[in-house]
């Protein structure tokens, strides 16, 4: 009869089942990645106080009741959304330095194709595009004067800039790169199947305790998201331009089989 495993090679199979050998995907803009990918770098840092002036003006429309629906389409895919949700997830992304990879190599083609490879790009693009259209509403007319519309158009001319540079790319990261290192856990509940193995066995123990189980291929198995279900983890560290194990073009062939951005507060 096999002798029981142990729960270090529990974890070692769930690790090499789930991480080594496997990728996560960045949409982006081929412009954007130089050397690597830095989450510390800002790249809204020269309009960022007008962003901020603009969230605090939309949420004031929100407060009183405007409605408004973020729209965007992808490869013949539609996602709609509540302004009030969208600001909630801008807020969250502004003050949250950090770079976020998906298991989803067709919805990483989904947010490449964002305008200039940005989802806040798209959203206040979308947002300073389509506003003016309810200029005769009586909450915008109320909430909205001359210093906010002046906001509207000064954020809308920054984000129409587009740049001959741009084409829209998808990276492949490998799950073990060490750059996901102490970023393995999910809204403090799950463990992400990404990182070295110490620090996946740390992260996974971490969730076990927090649900008072011991380590068992059952427990290991259910701290884990299901692989069909997909997961993004958002990394906080550089990312060398070596660790980048691929850059794909995002044709045509990928654009049909890629469903569109999901969208993940």
């Amino acid at each position: 009869m096999a002798a029981a495993m142990n729960a270090k090679d529990i974890l070692r199979r769930e690790w090499e089942e789930r991480v080594e050998g496997k990728f996560v995907f960045h949409g982006m803009s081929a412009k954007d990645l130089g050397d690597g990918l830095d989450p510390s770098a800002d790249p809204f840092m020269l309009i960022r106080p007008k962003l901020d002036q603009l969230i605090e003006v939309l949420s004031s429309l929100v407060e009183a009741g405007f409605k408004f629906t973020v729209r965007e389409e992808h490869f013949g895919h539609v996602c709609e959304q509540d302004l009030g949700l969208i600001l909630r997830w801008t807020r969250n992304d502004l003050g949250n330095p950090g770079i976020d990879f998906t298991s989803s190599h067709g919805d990483a083609c989904g947010y490449a194709d964002c305008h200039q490879g940005s989802q806040l790009k798209q959203n206040f693009k979308y947002i300073t595009d389509h506003l003016p259209d309810a200029k005769g509403d009586p909450i915008v007319r109320e909430v909205m004067g001359k210093a906010e519309w002046s906001l509207v158009g000064e954020v809308n001319e920054w984000v129409s800039q587009e740049s001959p540079e741009h084409w829209s790319v998808v990276i492949w990261v490998r799950r073990s790169c060490p750059a996901f290192d102490g970023h393995g856990k999910w809204s403090g509940f799950a463990a992400l199947p990404v990182g070295s193995f110490e620090c996946f066995c740390e992260n996974v123990a971490g969730v076990l305790d927090d649900r008072g189980l011991p380590v068992s291929a059952q427990s290991v198995h259910e701290a884990l998201p299901k692989e069909e279900d997909g997961f993004t983890v958002r990394m906080h560290r550089p990312l060398r331009r070596e660790d980048i194990e691929k850059v794909d073009e995002v044709t045509s062939e990928k654009e049909r089989s890629a469903p569109g951005p999901r969208f993940v507060g």
